[in-house]
Order: structure tokens, then C-alpha cells, then sequence
């Protein structure tokens, strides 16, 4: 059971998140009109790394190394008429065979096709990457484990 409620038009999810970094290349998600780290809902009573190992071996069908934690992200947004309250931990990984698949890969997320590509990591702020407190993450030198809070504004 996926760690997710709603009650009214407010929605809370737990999620765990992949930053899949290869040859200074970042793979990403597409969903909607952005792109955002692979990744899916912990369930009840599992970590979160090894909901990270499930989804992606789900999404992808590989196996994912994960190298340290990147970030914990507390936060709040507005979309389609929703409020969502949503706590992500980031984590930097390492795979080779997605990396071997090409620069474009096709995933399957609940039996519907899903894109992923990769892209340069200093090209980063050319992308509608969500949650957007990524990008200077991803940018920095920094690679010691943050805890932020976010709120974004409608």
C-alpha cells in the first residue's frame, strides 16, 4: 500500500527519488509538460531505498546502485486544482545499463509507456525540471546530504 492519502482537494504522498548521474549526464522522467527525477511512492512499512530499487526495476527493468543520500525535500504545491504536501528523498545513484541504452529510453509505468532521456547536467537550467529546488543541487559541488523545506507559491 502506497504511503499516499487524500482528504478534499489536498493531496500527501511520500516518494523516493533517483538522481541516475553517468558521464555528466542526468536521467529524467517526463511527465506532463516537465521532466523530474525517476522514482515512485514508498509503500507501507519499506525504506525508501528500497522502494527506489522497486520502482525503478519496475519502470526500467534494471538495477540501480545507490551511491549516498542527496536531499530530503519537504514540500507544498498547487496543481490542477489540488494542494499536495509531499515529502521526496533523493538519492545519488549510478547505472551503467540505462546509461548502455542510449540517450532516449522508453520505461512502462502501470502498463502505459513512460519517456526518460538524459541530459547534460550543466545544461540543467535550460529544463522544466520539478521540483525546481533540484537545479541547484544538481549544479553544486556540493554533494553533502540537505534537508530543505520548500513552499511553492501558486
Amino acid at each position: 500500500m502506497d504511503i499516499t492519502f487524500t482528504k478534499d482537494n489536498m493531496r500527501f504522498k511520500y516518494r523516493a527519488s533517483a538522481l541516475i548521474i553517468e558521464n555528466n549526464h542526468i536521467l529524467l522522467q517526463k511527465f506532463n509538460d516537465y521532466w523530474t527525477p525517476p522514482g515512485g511512492k514508498v509503500q507501507m512499512l519499506e525504506d525508501s531505498k528500497i522502494a527506489l530499487k522497486r520502482e525503478i526495476l519496475e519502470e526500467l527493468s534494471t538495477d540501480i546502485e545507490i551511491e549516498q543520500s542527496a536531499i530530503f525535500i519537504e514540500q507544498t504545491y498547487h496543481s490542477q486544482e489540488k494542494s499536495f504536501h509531499e515529502l521526496g528523498v533523493y538519492y545519488f545513484c549510478h547505472s551503467k545499463s540505462l546509461w548502455d541504452r542510449g540517450i532516449s529510453i522508453i520505461g512502462n509505468e502501470n502498463g502505459e509507456d513512460m519517456e526518460y532521456r538524459w541530459f547534460p547536467v550543466n545544461e540543467i537550467n535550460k529544463i522544466n525540471i520539478q521540483p525546481v529546488i533540484l537545479k541547484e543541487k544538481l549544479l553544486s559541488e556540493n554533494k553533502d546530504f540537505e534537508h530543505i523545506i520548500n513552499h511553492e507559491k501558486d
